[in-house]
């Protein structure tokens, strides 16, 4: 095996691991044709077919070979923003809990203010000697009768202020320890945000180097295909290519209207995009509205102006502007732009929050503007904004800008933000 396939297949196989994937195990590299073996075999036309049918296979496991690690860099990507997610809200958490932490400290002093008032206005009251009153006070009884039971009333009262004290420093102290357990994990969250980032970028350039090994292989196979069939090579790769794209539209209008409910498979296509699911127990796909609202066209076009604006700008993990993007980020500042809020910056929370609101949409009823999803299982890891005509916008994968593109792979669940 060469140097980068031994790379790629270890680089792969150990993020996979990292990120809850099970990849079949590597195989070893297959026969190639040499030219002279190309040359022989145009010499017998059964023989040629042969080689043509085993070209085309060879190219195709290429092809899934390079997929395979690309999709593992997306799920990893995906696994990341999803922490990134998590230790967020546990920073807005620590934030909230701290506040109102010192809001109940603070009552709790005033409340501990008042009950030593009290306590010591007591105090003086019980100093007086109203048996003594009584008895050499003369005929004013009812006078001191009035006093006793002013210090009962204070007595009663020092009570509910004593108990209403001792609540305002418990809860105080309560929410002071919750503070200091989402600090806790605020910090393992940000750990493990830290370590899925260095998954990302390991399955990142296991993806580049699959990729770029499978094209330096591919462009010697088309060349071969070329010579066996008489052409030339960039015509058998727009043939290749245009019936991968073929078989994406077919699958796409082929779709059944629960699709999205079932979260079909996630095919890694020609060099595809995003992310890799994270959240644990996922909870089932919300079924698709089956009488979706058409889509505010005016909205439609303002997210896709936007988003064509940075059309060639790099894919940087976790990027939404102004310059680097990733897929969500995309999605997510396009349709901000437009005045919509599709949820955080993570495939899966979009679609979750869009499937919430009653947007989501059959695969088989998409319309441009819609987002597509990738994914199983309930996790999405890549998420594109459909154009229309079996086309995307997409800010795909490491190495690969922001782009126009065929809907590549299979795409298991859509969403309206503008219905």
């Amino acid at each position: 095996m060469k140097p980068a396939t031994v790379f790629s297949a270890m680089a792969v196989g150990a993020v996979t691991a990292s990120v809850g994937l099970v990849g079949p195990p590597a195989a070893a590299e297959p026969d190639y044709p040499s030219w002279g073996e190309i040359e022989q075999a145009k010499q017998n036309e059964a023989t040629k077919q042969a080689e043509i049918g085993r070209l085309g296979a060879l190219l195709a496991g290429l092809q899934h070979t390079a997929d395979a690690a690309v999709q593992v860099s997306m799920v990893a990507d995906e696994a990341y923003r999803v922490a990134v997610d998590a230790r967020d809200r546990a920073a807005e958490r620590v934030q909230t809990l701290g506040k109102q932490a010192e809001e109940a400290e603070a009552v709790a002093e005033i409340s501990k203010m008042r009950a030593g008032l009290l306590a010591a206005h007591l105090a003086r009251t019980a100093g007086n000697d109203f048996s003594a009153e009584l008895v050499f006070g003369g005929d004013d009884v009812d006078g001191l009768l009035k006093q006793l039971g002013i210090a009962s009333k204070l007595g009663e009262q020092s009570q509910g202020v004593y108990e209403q004290a001792e609540s305002d420093r418990n809860a105080a102290e309560s929410l002071r320890a919750q503070a200091s357990e989402a600090r806790a994990e605020h910090e393992r969250l940000t750990a493990l945000a830290e370590s899925r980032a260095d998954g990302a970028r390991a399955a990142a350039d296991a993806a580049l180097a699959a990729v770029a090994s499978a094209e330096q292989r591919s462009a010697e196979l088309y060349a071969q295909l070329a010579s066996l069939k008489d052409t030339t090579a960039s015509l058998e790769r727009e043939r290749v290519e245009g019936q991968a794209r073929e078989a994406a539209e077919a699958a796409l209008e082929e779709a059944e209207p629960d699709d999205s409910s079932t979260g079909g498979s996630d095919g890694g296509g020609n060099g595809g995009s995003g992310t890799g699911g994270g959240s644990s127990n996922p909870a089932p796909n919300p079924a698709p509205n089956p009488a979706p609202k058409p889509p505010n066209q005016n909205a439609v076009e303002t997210a896709i102006a936007f988003a064509r604006q940075q059309l060639g700008e790099r894919y940087v993990l976790g990027g939404a502007g102004p310059d680097v993007w990733d897929c969500s980020g995309l999605t997510r500042e396009a349709y901000g732009y437009a005045g919509i809020g599709i949820g955080t910056h993570s495939a899966t929370n979009q679609y979750y929050t869009l499937a919430g609101r009653g947007k989501a949409v059959s695969l088989g009823s998409i319309q441009r503007g819609d987002l597509l999803f990738w994914g199983s299982g309930g996790d999405y890891y890549h998420v594109a904004i459909y154009l229309g005509g079996g086309r995307i916008l997409e800010a795909p994968r490491e190495g690969v800008p922001v782009r126009e593109y065929f809907i590549w792979g299979s795409p298991s669940a859509a969403a309206r933000p503008a219905g």
